[in-house]
């Protein structure tokens, strides 16, 4: 399977959720885990500001919440949209 680019993945992604890109969109999922626990997942559009590494400006950027809730922790990160693709790539080549 050929990887795509972020662009491609982006508007991969927009055709798959069926909504225009002026609309954030949310996906949610609760499951129990293979050790039993009850996990849920929430990954969220949002939009977020950083401090670019070349210049040192704060910048505005598009970028992904994504929080995993289990019965005795929470870890939430905030990713760049492009940080996110590539998460999601990884994760596709290592869950295959």
């Amino acid at each position: 399977m050929a990887e795509l680019g972020y662009d491609e993945m982006k508007e991969k992604l927009r055709r798959e959720a069926g909504s225009s890109s002026s609309e954030k969109k949310r996906a949610s999922r609760r499951f129990v885990n293979e050790i039993g626990n009850r996990i849920s997942v929430l990954v969220e559009e949002t939009r977020d500001t950083g401090t670019t590494q070349s210049t040192g400006k704060k910048a505005e950027f598009d970028a992904v919440r994504i929080v995993v809730t289990g019965p005795t922790s929470t870890s939430e990160n905030t990713l760049t949209r492009q940080e996110a693709v590539e998460l999601m790539s990884c994760l596709e080549r290592v869950l295959k």
